[in-house]
């Protein structure tokens, strides 16, 4: 695909999202508006709900980025046309999730939120192979927004899958609820850990944060063993960022001499 056509298609994309949120949010199409469905017997791995605030600035990014491409200089590396269609993919499943969502249908939403997740590796991976090239990648318009996405679809993830085995009441082989939460939240942790160390991108990893603090936040006076363990996650990435940022230093200071 040319670098025109995927311009467009970006663009285009955007404005398809676009419409299918305020088609959701406004109670146009579907049950539950945006920011309400599935929270009816909310699984324990949804954290306090001013977590989810962080749907804003994701969402300003992913109206900004096709129109800062569409403004910037033509750019050298053609895996800027692979990433503006893996975008563009990524956007219209985004949308669909909140039609799928808004009417409950749960199984459609696993489907699309995992594609989301696929999506989003392959546009962090070319991301990644772009700075290793030396291509110029705006901090503000083409990195911050896709790290603060992929760690929280990361997250969300795992919150779909509880949501879904919520809705249809799967009772989980007789294992308690805080159980199954317990073990949910322990794999969608060590997943966003490797993620992150392969990435080593610190915003990523400061979505974790974000989301696991919210959880104590939520479950310190109610369900105490996912707040501590929330708190051990907590613990473990600040610490996973700080070994990151002083291995980055130490190279810096490598490279400088």
């Amino acid at each position: 695909m040319s670098r025109k056509q995927s311009l467009y298609l970006s663009m285009g994309s955007m404005f398809v999202f676009v419409t299918l949120y305020l088609l959701t949010s406004t109670g146009i199409i579907g049950f539950n508006p945006v920011g309400e469905a599935g929270s009816y017997g909310a699984p324990l791995v949804v954290p306090e709900a001013y977590a989810f605030t962080i749907w804003a600035p994701i969402y300003l990014f992913l109206i900004a980025f096709p129109i800062f491409q569409l403004l910037k200089k033509q750019e050298a590396d053609k895996s800027w046309n692979e990433i503006r269609v893996w975008y563009s993919f990524n956007v219209i499943a985004n949308g669909l999730w909140l039609v799928f969502a808004s009417y409950d249908w749960q199984i459609g939403t696993l489907l699309l939120i995992v594609f989301m997740l696929i999506s989003l590796f392959k546009i962090n991976g070319l991301l990644l192979k772009l700075k290793s090239n030396g291509a110029k990648v705006n901090f503000w318009f083409e990195r911050i927004g896709f790290s603060l996405y992929f760690g929280w679809i990361t997250l969300a993830t795992a919150l779909n899958v509880s949501t879904a085995l919520k809705f249809y009441q799967w009772q989980g082989f007789g294992i308690s609820e805080v159980s199954w939460s317990l073990l949910i939240l322990s794999v969608a942790a060590l997943i966003a850990a490797a993620t992150f160390w392969k990435y080593r991108d610190t915003a990523y990893a400061l979505v974790v944060v974000w989301a696991f603090t919210a959880l104590i936040v939520k479950h310190l006076n109610f369900e105490v063993l996912i707040a501590y363990l929330s708190m051990a996650i907590v613990t473990l990435f600040i610490g996973l960022i700080l070994t990151n940022e002083v291995k980055t230093l130490k190279a810096r200071s490598v490279n400088d001499v």
